[in-house]
């Protein structure tokens, strides 16, 4: 598979955070099997690539789940979210997992890229959030100015690699930008805090948020909405209303949650 050098570079940070990263094409063959996939999988590139990602990776029993989500990502759409994956030797693990569709010009889906790592229980967020920023500036030197607002021993219900997923695909929004040496600001802060408090969406405790402004733009991510019918019904609207992204998955702790992305005008 051949990648541009933004998503070089974005492959390369997820390598770096320990996120095994498995493109396909839109027939979910495999195209592309990185290191950290040969190390978390048991698979040597060689082996896999070529066939169905459905044959190696996902459990009996979650196949169809699996099946569900490339229908998603079919249709365009992201998925984050855990479920059952195995080993080369049969080892079974629960796995936190995001899956991104790739475009062609067409604006069909062309392939899938998949970013996998094991699921572990919630860490705390700051630990978590200078790590993810200390490997940013090995990637972009100072391009990315990150700003913590999160309290030493908060937690929230996303276990660490489901976090380094969405931080990281906030980041491919700004991917070619970032290669061209445009600088970009990341803010993580308690929801309550946030413009989000203004949409009524600061209601998952614990919750919260990133923003990253680029200029005067931002977009902003709320982890964690509880995913029931009125909830999902609103958040949907605004997402059509102002454009944005809205990933509906499973969370770690086993229910069902939202991941919310608004482009929205810096007003704090």
């Amino acid at each position: 598979m051949n990648v541009d050098r933004s998503t070089e570079r974005y492959f390369q940070l997820l390598e770096a955070l320990g996120q095994a990263v498995i493109a396909t094409d839109a027939a979910g063959m495999i195209t592309l099997w990185s290191p950290a996939a040969a190390a978390l999988y048991g698979w040597p590139p060689e082996e896999v690539i070529g066939r169905d990602i459905l044959e190696v990776t996902p459990m009996e029993m979650s196949r169809s789940q699996g099946r569900d989500i490339m229908q998603a990502l079919a249709r365009g759409e992201l998925w984050s979210g855990e479920f059952q994956v195995r080993t080369r030797q049969g080892k079974a693990f629960a796995a936190a997992v995001t899956d991104i569709p790739l475009l062609d010009a067409a604006r069909t889906v062309a392939g899938v890229v998949g970013v996998s790592a094991v699921s572990r229980a919630p860490t705390r967020l700051r630990p978590l959030l200078t790590r993810f920023a200390a490997a940013c500036e090995r990637i972009w030197p100072a391009q990315i100015a990150f700003h913590i607002d999160v309290p030493a021993k908060v937690n929230l219900p996303a276990t660490e690699p489901h976090m380094i997923q969405l931080l990281a695909v906030l980041l491919l929004l700004y991917a070619d930008a970032l290669d061209l040496g445009s600088a970009v600001e990341v803010t993580a802060g308690a929801a309550d805090k946030s413009v989000f408090t203004d949409f009524g969406l600061a209601f998952a405790s614990p919750a919260m948020y990133i923003r990253l402004d680029r200029r005067n733009a931002t977009y902003s991510v709320l982890r964690s909405l509880p995913l029931s019918a009125e909830p999902t019904k609103y958040v949907s609207a605004l997402v059509r209303m102002v454009g944005g992204m809205l990933i509906a998955g499973t969370a770690p702790d086993g229910l069902s949650a939202m991941h919310l992305f608004l482009p929205l005008e810096r007003s704090r």
